[in-house]
């Protein structure tokens, strides 16, 4: 915690000794530039939150659609990025993007991954899968289970990941 808080003070005083030489705009960009790197440090980094549900993809997007619903998220629309994965996104009432990408490791498992927001919103997305998890009436777990795996996909990215991002179950 105390590393935390001194590299969040570093961010701040990083980002106000690079503004003080620049004038204008150029100085409130480089200060918003700071305060995001505040944000990011003080949360860990990028976060996404996943959980397996023993299930079909098909039955997990209508349980989200749901889930969206009690949360107040808007449903903003789905997309099928390949035959064994699913995009549904939102907006929550506060303005934050809600991503939740399904993908079906099996016939009957599904991983749902959220990211709620820039950073990721960790009660937020505890919120989420546990909603999802009673409108399924299942348990969701933080492990595949044995013998689930993810099928081939068509072309492989070879675009970088972003640095320090992180993929963490939701349990």
């Amino acid at each position: 915690m105390a590393m935390r808080r001194r590299l969040t003070w570093l961010a701040v005083a990083a980002s106000a000794v690079v503004t003080l030489p620049l004038g204008g705009c150029v100085a409130l960009v480089a200060a918003g530039a700071g305060g995001g790197a505040v944000a990011y440090v003080e949360n860990g980094g990028v976060a996404n939150f996943y959980a397996f549900y023993p299930t079909s993809a098909n039955q997990v997007s209508a349980a989200s659609r749901a889930a969206f619903r009690e949360m107040g998220i808007r449903y903003n629309g789905e997309i099928r990025k390949r035959p064994s994965e699913y995009l549904i996104e939102g907006t929550t009432q506060e303005g934050q993007t809600v991503k939740v990408t399904l993908t079906s490791m099996a016939t009957d498992v599904t991983k749902a991954n959220i990211r709620i927001g820039t950073f990721g919103d960790k009660p937020m997305s505890l919120q989420f899968q546990k909603l999802l998890s009673q409108r399924l009436g299942m348990t969701a777990s933080a492990e595949a289970p044995a013998g689930a795996v993810l099928p081939p996909t068509g072309s492989q990215s070879t675009a970088p990941q972003q640095p320090q991002q992180q993929t963490i179950p939701l349990q």
